[in-house]
């Protein structure tokens, strides 16, 4: 099924999803900004961990796409802050993690806790499919609320 091209740019499916992308590869992140945004989501970018740091102190997004290798800096520290938002909102964040390194990255890592991840370069249909899965309830609730205004 191909999603991007047969279902999801048509409808607007990520409509009212807040998505924090955290890549240092800045072809990356503007690839994952663009898909999203052209699925109606509200996304923003952080280049490094301290940027997305900073960037949750007002934002909270719904999901989280984050590449798991940073130079000089620790995933760990945006994956506690993640878990006090929670704790906060008591409301569980998904968190897609990518990397071009291979699985044996997840195995360095046990105590991560994510619910995909995804090796670069990826399917964007699946990607997409990801998130939509991960985000179901907000994806429901717009696709619904499109259907009877559409009707």
């Amino acid at each position: 099924m191909n999603l991007i091209n047969d279902f999801c740019l048509a409808v607007g499916i990520l409509k009212g999803v807040q998505v924090l992308v955290v890549d240092n590869d800045r072809d990356s992140r503007d690839l994952y900004a663009f898909l999203l945004e052209d699925l109606s989501a509200n996304v923003i970018i952080a280049g490094s961990v301290k940027e997305a740091l900073e960037t949750l102190s007002w934002f909270t997004p719904n999901i989280v796409v984050s590449e798991i290798r940073f130079l000089g800096e620790s995933i760990y520290t945006l994956l506690n802050t993640l878990n006090a938002i929670e704790a906060d909102n008591s409301k569980h964040i998904p968190i897609i993690v990518t990397s071009t390194s291979t699985t044996g990255t997840c195995d360095q890592i046990p105590d991560v806790e994510f619910e995909e991840y995804l090796l670069k370069p990826f399917d964007l249909d699946e990607f997409v499919s990801m998130i939509v899965n991960q985000v179901q309830e907000n994806v429901t609730k717009n696709f619904c609320t499109g259907l009877l205004v559409a009707n």
